[in-house]
């Protein structure tokens, strides 16, 4: 059976104990922590994973623009310099609390199209990502790029190129995460791109169409870990489920909305383990 946890983000701001109290009470035996190394005292991480018997599985970058100067394709070398920056700094945070996995997306995220040609923003992207995997080799860390929806990004949106993007870059410490929210609005096949990753296949996030809870949607399950077999993969799969009730709840009280987001990971939990344990190994 796969590893499975949760990000840490989507439980917003409460404390570490609390947040992993949660995903632990769900299930869950890993935890995914948010991409932000400066919010974090590793040995207070060290300390509450080793409370809860949590694994930690990765680090989930968190590039929004403008918020945010990390921006690995942006015309400005300084923020370049900055986005590249925040993966070095993820990479090392990582080696601290024993996360083998950073993601990192190859531009900024809410950025819909190039600011210059987006063929030169795929060069400056590539030159920075090959700077970070030198890095990530050097920590025994390595670095997942992500492909978002063509809604919340522009360079890499399938895996068609994911796949070409980490072929450039040419590093092993490079692979792919694999988001089956973002890859139901891309991908026509996505049991297809799973079998073209193959064994460039690092990370996956998991989450209903609609971004609700596994069942919550229309995601036929049943293909996709039968595709996962196939390639033999066996790192961690993550929840991450941000459902379309939280914004519509800003004024509810928080135990509302946190049992409604605790339902639903306990479900997916069962939902996806009961899939992986259907599902003959290939």
């Amino acid at each position: 059976m796969l590893a499975l946890g949760a990000c840490t983000w989507i439980y917003g701001e409460g404390s570490l104990r609390a947040t992993f109290g949660r995903i632990t009470a769900a299930g869950c035996d890993s935890v995914e922590l948010l991409g932000e190394p400066r919010r974090w005292n590793p040995l207070e991480v060290c300390r509450e994973l080793a409370q809860t018997g949590l694994t930690p599985v990765a680090l989930t970058a968190r590039c929004q623009v403008p918020q945010t100067r990390r921006d690995l394709a942006h015309p400005d070398a300084s923020i370049r310099a900055d986005a590249l920056d925040y993966v070095l700094d993820c990479l090392k945070f990582a080696a601290e609390v024993g996360a083998p996995i950073v993601q990192m997306l190859p531009s900024g995220e809410t950025r819909l199209a190039p600011l210059g040609t987006r063929d030169q923003e795929w060069r400056w992207s590539v030159e920075g990502m090959r700077a970070a995997a030198q890095e990530a080799g050097r920590l025994g860390i390595r670095i997942a790029i992500e492909p978002l929806n063509r809604y919340e990004a522009y360079l890499v949106t399938t895996m068609e190129e994911a796949l070409a993007y980490i072929h450039d870059v040419g590093s092993p410490a490079v692979g792919v995460t694999l988001d089956l929210f973002h890859a139901n609005i891309e991908e026509p096949d996505i049991p297809a791109a799973i079998r073209a990753a193959g064994p460039r296949l690092w990370h996956v996030h998991v989450a209903d169409t609609n971004r609700r809870g596994l069942g919550q949607g229309h995601l036929d399950l049943g293909p996709i870990v039968a595709a996962l077999r196939e390639v033999g993969y066996s790192a961690a799969a993550v929840l991450e489920i941000a459902p379309p009730e939280a914004p519509l709840l800003p004024d509810a009280p928080d135990t509302q909305w946190n049992a409604l987001l605790d339902r639903y990971v306990r479900e997916s939990v069962a939902a996806w383990r009961t899939a992986f344990s259907g599902v003959p190994r290939a």
